[in-house]
């Protein structure tokens, strides 16, 4: 790469006023692959990954560390491809996301089945090929047992938990009206504690499942590394209760989940963004440290235990640009003046509101990186709705042509994009080195109606 270039972030840098990614230039890849398109930098990610590894294996001697990201973060094959060749394990939601994680070769008995209201079908699956069922109710227990006997098998089972963080007094970054300990009571994940301790002595009297560990997971609710504390040292004294239950049991594996905040803090769907966080090692130290000292003050013995992790947005997030052509060029002058830049994205396919209060996205021109910011403008999408991506921002002088970018789309975004007015969904490239690559084909218009059916008294 260039010494003259100037970086932006590890996989985003200038040179002679145009915007990289790794070694590729993002002007040519939207001329290339056609816009709007998703980017992802395959470097940029194995880093991330890597760097959480260390975090927590830093910390973490007693045993193994798994990290286990969500699949739901980022669910294309190739990039779990690229998880999997990095030997992460895999968190899964419902039949679509554990067929990803099968043909992404995900290792089977580090894939953890997750979700409510599993049905038989997806427990049978998982029993089959030996991924672990992470229980959410009595009723999944039951079926555990009955498809694990009727296979000859025996089901690897984790009970996911619902601690009550009752002194933790903060509010959710996500829902700003509610206390976090309030909102992980309220909402429906997890086995609820009146439910989960009949279980433990229930299991006991199994001959086919085999519970194997703890997971709990909140979600993105605070920076705060108190909430983390709570979170484990109230995980550990309910474990503690089913270990009692259950003649002495110690779960070999214990997930913490994921909510870690990205490393630009920059997601779209958060609402209390305004005030400094943390670096994910720090994190690390605070539930390993807590995990350590509250298992040993309970009398339960850690060593071998693997801990585990799923980051998600912290993963993904800024390894991913979007890329969008400027279509159109609209002005008003007078007392009301104003510019428009019209895009051939949409609010739709970024999974944001085309009013929202605060831009979502960083914004950078591909083509026109170094020049100097001349104008406010809208930046505004293709359909119907409100589609003001980004309200009254400084920029270059805009023209037809020009290649936008919104930074910081890896997690999450591509997976929310929807068809509102028929429109067909982006693409996705893969960028490594100096090599880009198409991942997902952008949808076509036969694609969006692919599903639909005429009764033939219509046809």
């Amino acid at each position: 790469m260039s010494s003259s270039r100037k970086h932006i972030n590890p996989s985003l840098s200038l040179e002679q006023g145009r915007l990289f990614i790794e070694s590729c230039d993002l002007t040519d890849i939207a001329e290339q692959f056609g816009t709007p398109l998703f980017v992802v930098s395959e470097t940029h990610l194995r880093s991330n990954l890597r760097r959480y590894k260390k975090a927590f294996t830093d910390q973490w001697q007693e045993g193994p560390v798994r990290l286990m990201p969500s699949l739901k973060a980022s669910p294309l094959l190739a990039i779990r491809k690229v998880l999997t060749d990095e030997g992460c394990g895999c968190d899964v939601f419902g039949p679509g996301e554990l067929e990803c994680a099968v043909r992404s070769n995900v290792n089977p008995a580090d894939i953890s089945i997750n979700g409510s209201i599993k049905d038989r079908s997806i427990i049978r699956r998982g029993i089959e090929i030996g991924a672990r069922i992470v229980l959410d109710s009595p009723r999944e227990l039951e079926i555990c047992e009955q498809e694990a006997q009727a296979l000859n098998k025996i089901a690897r089972v984790m009970y996911r938990i619902k601690p009550v963080m009752t002194d933790l007094n903060i509010k959710s970054d996500f829902a700003p009206d509610y206390q976090i300990r309030d909102l992980t009571q309220l909402i429906k994940y997890g086995i609820p504690t009146a439910e989960l301790l009949p279980m433990c002595t229930r299991t006991l009297q199994l001959a086919h499942v085999e519970p194997v560990g703890i997971h709990v997971h909140i979600g993105r609710h605070s920076k705060k590394l108190d909430v983390w504390q709570a979170l484990v040292t109230q995980t550990v004294l309910l474990t503690k209760q089913m270990s009692e239950l259950m003649k002495g049991w110690v779960p070999s594996e214990v997930d913490f989940g994921g909510g870690f905040p990205s490393f630009p803090d920059s997601d779209p769907d958060v609402y209390v963004k305004d005030y400094p966080g943390h670096d994910i090692e720090d994190y690390a130290k605070i539930i390993v440290t807590t995990f350590r000292d509250t298992m040993a003050a309970t009398g339960m013995d850690s060593t071998g235990i693997t801990l585990e992790v799923e980051p998600g947005r912290g993963l993904h997030c800024d390894t991913g640009v979007h890329l969008t052509q400027v279509k159109n060029i609209k002005q008003e002058t007078g007392e009301l003046a104003r510019k428009w830049a019209e895009v051939d994205t949409s609010e739709v396919f970024l999974g944001v509101p085309g009013l929202s209060e605060h831009d979502p996205f960083a914004v950078m021109v591909a083509n026109k990186a170094d020049y100097k910011n001349e104008i406010t403008t809208d930046i505004v999408g293709l359909t119907c709705n409100a589609e003001r991506l980004c309200n009254q921002i400084e920029t270059p002088v805009l023209e037809e042509g020009d290649v936008i970018v919104l930074l910081d789309t890896g997690s999450y975004i591509e997976a929310m994009a929807a068809n509102f007015n028929a429109l067909p969904r982006p693409g996705t490239v893969l960028v490594s080195g100096s090599t880009a690559e198409l991942i997902k084909r952008h949808e076509t218009i036969d694609d969006v109606f692919l599903r639909d059916i005429i009764p033939q008294r219509l046809a």
